[in-house]
């Protein structure tokens, strides 16, 4: 074995436990919130999206740097919705959920999320009229994201077109995964 190969295993196992670690705390979180009877947790978690608004509206962005945010905004997304999924097998299978109580459930998860698309598009919207970005830009990204996915642009490179939006994304995998199976 190669010293450097180790020193690279360790640190990525390393980073690999604190990032899934991070994320399940999330989840807890989460699920704390979706589980309450006041909601006040959750309204909490909501303002947040409003706190993100403020940090990012009045900085200067060029095309590049608003692709960085549009996938890190896709990831979150994508981790929001798999989360309030895991809540709810979760507590499916811990008993106790009727039918009464799955519909409130997904009201509050239709809540959140549109909390979540709403931050969102405020914050994209600030950012494209305050750096004059037209919303033709949209269009180009989803371009490159579908030819990430396709391969168009990546001929000739031995890498998994999945694996290309997934780099491009940012998205970590393993710590979901890690994640996923401790549910």
């Amino acid at each position: 074995y190669h010293p450097r190969m180790i020193v690279s295993t360790i640190v990525v196992l390393i980073y690999a436990t604190l990032h899934s670690l991070l994320l399940f705390l999330h989840v807890a979180t989460l699920n704390v919130a979706m589980n309450s009877n006041d909601h006040a947790l959750l309204t909490l978690i909501i303002s947040g999206n409003f706190a993100e608004i403020k940090s990012t509206v009045f900085k200067k962005y060029n095309k590049q740097n608003l692709f960085k945010i549009t996938t890190s905004d896709i990831c979150e997304r994508f981790k929001l919705a798999l989360f309030l999924l895991l809540i709810l097998i979760l507590n499916c299978f811990q008993g106790g959920m009727n039918t009464a109580k799955i519909m409130e459930y997904m009201r509050v998860c239709g809540i959140v999320l549109v909390a979540e698309l709403a931050a969102d598009w405020i914050k994209h919207s600030f950012i494209t009229k305050f750096n004059f970005i037209k919303s033709s830009t949209y269009p180009e990204y989803a371009l490159i994201l579908a030819g990430d996915l396709t391969g168009i642009g990546h001929e000739g490179i031995d890498l998994n077109h999945t694996h290309a939006v997934v780099k491009r994304l940012g998205f970590s995998q393993i710590p979901v995964v890690c994640v996923m199976l401790r549910f």
